[in-house]
Formats: C-alpha cells, structure tokens, sequence
C-alpha cells in the first residue's frame, strides 16, 4: 500500500468516527476525493453545493454530472453575493466575506437536519498559501479533514486516478470575482464578460487560463509553457476579445501564478 494509500485509509476512518457528515462539494479534485472518501466511510453523508452568479456555469453542470456517476444527490445552497454590499465593494477580505456567507447557509440547513459536523476539501498544499477564506472556516468550525490527513495536491489527483474518477487531471479554477482586481466594484456585467471571454479562449485549450478584466483592458495569464503559443495566436485572441468591450488587450509574462 502506497503512502497515499495509506493517508486515504486513515481518512476514510476519520470521516466514519463522525457518523452523519455534510459535505460541501464544487466538483474540483480536492472536494471530489472528500466526497468519495465519505460515502467509502459508510457515514451518513449529505452533499452541499453553493450555486450563483459568481460561478461558472459549465463547471458547475460537470460537477452534477461528476456527482450524479457517484451516486449522490447534491443539494444546492444559492448565493446571492450580488447584493451583498460587503462582497460588491471587492476589499481584500472578498475571499472571507464569500466563505461565510456560503457556510452559514450550510450550517442553518444542517441544523435543520441535525448534522453536526461540515467538511470542506482544502487540501495539505492550502496551507502554503496565505487564503483568507481559511479564516471563515475556522470561526465556523469547518473541518478540512485532507488536511488533517496530511494529503497534498498531488496525493489527491494520484488517488482519484486510481479510483477511476474522471476529474482527476482537471485543473482548478476559482470564481469569476476573483478575475476581478481588488478595490474593483464587482458587477453582474464584468462577471458575464469574463466568463464570457474565458469561454471564447477554450478551444485553444490553454493551460491556466484566466482572464483578468481591467475595465476597458484585459490582461491574460497562461502557464508559462503556453505563452508562446498565445502570442501566436494574438490575431484570433483580439477578434474574439475586442467585441467584448476591451480596447486593449495584454499578455501577462510572468504567466499564471496562482
């Protein structure tokens, strides 16, 4: 048994001690191990995912559909962080402001259905990382239990390709606001044009993609292995961007950085 192998095990027991588990689940790697890893345990579980404006739509129909091959009902938890003044305002403490928000929705319903204990997917890697919505899961007594496994980033995709489930090489995403610079008004309008502009750059299958919306500018980030290919392709990237409402659009050289 691999080292994996073994962390797996030892979660797996860590989720049956607790017998009935909310799950909170957004079809990404780290959530989808979580979520296998519970139903192995033989607990009680019961799947959470928050839908709104400030996800993107297709991800948000893999991950039924992810949900669906593994045999779980997923309850969906709206939020509307559009009228949320504090989210709107888009300070550095966005992050935590949306962690809150969504956990706090799942917290009333598991109360209504006496679950005790919510699990979330942040993985051994997270922690690298300074993440303010982290703060919101320790003030709302959200347990990491990959973390607490000591599983990494690429412990998770190991596992999930041995067990066979499909997203295990899928990269990870994060929401439309975060395309957003901080002290940027956040408006249904940007949210659409970004989602919009990384759905017209997709068949170029970049790794990485993320478009950053500046207004009347737009900065695109790559892997950095896939920058010489955006620059090639800088005549199509302009056709497809420029009706949007960019008047400039720029290559960021460093690539994506996280």
């Amino acid at each position: 048994m691999s080292e994996a192998d073994e962390k797996y095990q030892r979660l797996v027991e860590s989720i049956a001690a607790l017998g009935k588990v909310a799950v909170a689940f957004s079809g990404g790697a780290d959530s989808t191990l979580l979520l296998k890893a519970a139903l192995d345990s033989g607990a009680e579980v019961t799947a959470f995912m928050a839908v709104g404006d400030i996800f993107f739509a297709e991800e948000q129909k893999s991950a039924l559909a992810l949900a669906q091959g593994l045999g779980v009902e997923v309850l969906m938890v709206r939020l509307d962080l559009l009228n949320d003044e504090r989210f709107l305002r888009n300070w550095e403490d966005r992050c935590y402001i949306c962690k809150t928000v969504m956990f706090q929705r799942i917290r009333k319903e598991c109360e209504r259905r006496g679950i005790e204990h919510i699990l979330e997917g942040s993985n051994l890697d997270d922690l690298k990382r300074m993440r303010p919505g982290r703060t919101a899961l320790v003030d709302l007594r959200v347990r990491s239990p990959l973390q607490e496994a000591r599983l990494g980033k690429g412990e998770v995709r190991e596992l999930l390709q041995e067990k066979g489930i499909p997203n295990w090489d899928t990269p990870s995403n994060t929401c439309l606001a975060t395309r957003v610079p901080y002290d940027v008004r956040i408006t249904p309008k940007i949210l659409a044009r970004v989602e919009w502009a990384e759905r017209l750059l997709s068949p170029f299958h970049f790794e990485r993609l993320r478009v950053r919306d500046h207004g009347n500018w737009v900065r695109i980030e790559v892997a950095p292995q896939d920058i010489p290919r955006l620059f090639e392709l800088r005549a199509q990237v302009l056709e497809l961007l420029r009706p949007l409402g960019y008047a400039r659009v720029s290559l960021d050289l460093d690539g994506y950085s996280h």
